[in-house]
């Protein structure tokens, strides 16, 4: 019931947000002066956003270095920023700034000259590929299909605002060699989701050079963040997700000859026109639509949900048992061993949680053919194990030593003395704060985009890319985030209750036991 009640009051307040936010997008106007120019925009008092490490910094940096820059670790969010007038110019790929535009993406124009030079696009290779002069074998390939006019006929297609169909290319049925390829599936019309298929040029790209290469592929989903430690740690051979070819990229991994040019433009904020606004249902219904309904999108969601639940599970269980094992090994009388346990205790804690799972993806598992979801469970294990076992430890040393001493008196040994007498009533002081910490590790859970797993966020992430808005999708994720939240912690009360003694009293006739 308590359940419930928490759930409608969410769900209420989770109405009330929307309505407010309708009301407000419906009322903005835009302040200031239009830009018409890019020259405008090189000025102190405007602020101009820059995604992370790729060209569109570089331009930002060289042809407007008086603006102050804001960077963005994705488009998305940059996008979103000039939409709702927080920034006033974003610098990115024009092409896809167009299909933003194209697919729903409003209040935002891009002014007509480009930003500086065009900027290669290239095949990023790792540096430990298992596939001996893959650089070498990529030109070959592009060399090829550029004088077939195979890659023109790609470009047309994708980039024009025809129909885009992906072709049938043969699958190697004795392929000789494995492929890993890393994408990103956020950047239309290079590689992006169509309902839950990948598509795009780029992944066309990947599926005609594996053919060509004769070879079993692998194609792997990363944040550009983190598209080039995973080649260079090895874990992809490659990268094809319309990857710019900067100097600064050039000093971590090999780039192939140029795929195609890339022109950066700048999105600004447009000049706002007299319409009559949508209604806050018409819009809500839109908006339900284009999350769930089109291209049957909401498989994206039921199959990041899934992932979700799978790694909290499962790192929920064995973070337990971990946990129990570390907080024995820090009660021992063996000083060397307690020491040893201590310091894998503050280690796990003092360091953050992406950054640990990119260390152990990338860097101890980065020779090692794992599965990223294995991975995922694996790290959070570990760190639900490091907060549970100081919670455990904690609620253990609540127990009187008195009860201890009686129940040895008694003729219980050591081990049943723990089990059955101290354990369960420290159980009762731990449990509730371990289902907080569980909750907090589910919540974490967000940031396994970071090692090519497809979580609900992601999810998230992928539908806003196509739909251009970001408030639905994140209230929807936000919305099931709590679900599992609540029926996780239900399913720990429920457990709390069986180990708590005092609330398996039990009521004879009248008189509490």
């Amino acid at each position: 019931m308590k359940l419930q009640k928490r759930t409608v009051f969410f769900i209420g307040a989770l109405i009330g947000v929307l309505c407010l936010a309708g009301c407000n997008k419906q009322e903005k106007e835009n302040g200031g002066a239009s830009i018409t120019s890019i020259e405008q925009l090189n000025n102190p008092a405007y602020t101009i956003g820059v995604p992370e490490g790729g060209a569109g910094m570089d331009m930002a940096k060289k042809y407007l270095p008086e603006a102050e820059h804001k960077t963005f670790s994705g488009n998305s969010s940059g996008y979103l920023a000039i939409s709702q007038g927080k920034l006033d110019g974003f610098v990115y790929d024009r092409v896809m700034m167009e299909f933003a535009i194209a697919s729903g993406l409003e209040d935002v124009e891009l002014l007509p000259e480009n930003l500086g030079e065009s900027v290669d696009v290239a095949v990023g290779i790792s540096p430990k590929s298992q596939i001996d002069h893959l650089k070498d074998k990529v030109n070959q390939f592009l060399a090829k299909e550029r004088a077939e006019g195979t890659l023109d006929e790609m470009y047309e297609r994708w980039v024009s605002r025809a129909e885009k169909t992906m072709p049938s290319i043969p699958v190697p049925q004795a392929p000789t060699c494995k492929l890993k390829v890393g994408t990103t599936g956020m950047v239309q019309p290079f590689s992006y989701y169509e309902g839950t298929t990948l598509t795009g040029y780029d992944v066309e790209l990947i599926y005609r050079f594996a053919a060509w290469l004769n070879a079993e592929l692998e194609i792997k989903i990363y944040d550009y963040d983190g598209i080039i430690a995973a080649a260079q740690a090895g874990d992809i051979d490659c990268i094809m997700a319309n990857l710019n070819a900067t100097e600064e990229r050039r000093r971590h991994i090999e780039f192939s000859d140029c795929v195609y040019p890339s022109v950066t433009a700048v999105m600004v904020r447009a000049e706002q026109k007299d319409s009559q606004a949508q209604g806050f249902f018409a819009s809500l219904k839109d908006s339900f639509l284009s999350t769930f309904v089109v291209e049957e999108r909401w498989r994206l969601i039921a199959q990041g949900l899934g992932v979700t639940i799978l790694i909290s599970v499962f790192s929920g269980f064995f973070g337990l048992c971990l946990g129990f094992f570390i907080c024995m090994l820090r009660r021992v009388h063996y000083k060397p061993v307690q020491l040893i346990a201590a310091v894998f205790v503050r280690v796990i804690q003092g360091m953050p949680i992406v950054v640990f799972l990119m260390i152990l993806y990338y860097g101890i598992f980065g020779s090692v053919d794992i599965s990223e979801i294995l991975a995922a469970v694996i790290g959070f294990s570990i760190n639900f194990a490091a907060y549970s076992s100081e919670i455990m430890r904690a609620g253990i040393e609540t127990v009187d030593q008195g009860q201890r001493e009686a129940a040895l008196a008694m003729g219980y040994t050591r081990r049943q003395t723990f089990f059955k007498i101290v354990f369960p009533q420290a159980a009762t002081n731990f449990i509730p704060v371990l289902k907080g910490e569980f909750i907090s590790m589910v919540k974490m859970t967000s940031v396994v985009g970071y090692i090519a797993v497809q979580d609900l966020t992601k999810a998230s992430d992928i539908i806003r890319s196509r739909t251009m808005e970001a408030f639905f999708p994140l209230i929807v994720t936000a919305l099931l985030y709590f679900v599992v939240a609540n029926v996780m912690t239900t399913a720990l009360t429920f457990a709390e209750s069986k180990a708590s003694p005092r609330r398996n009293r039990r009521s004879v006739k009248g008189v509490k036991i």
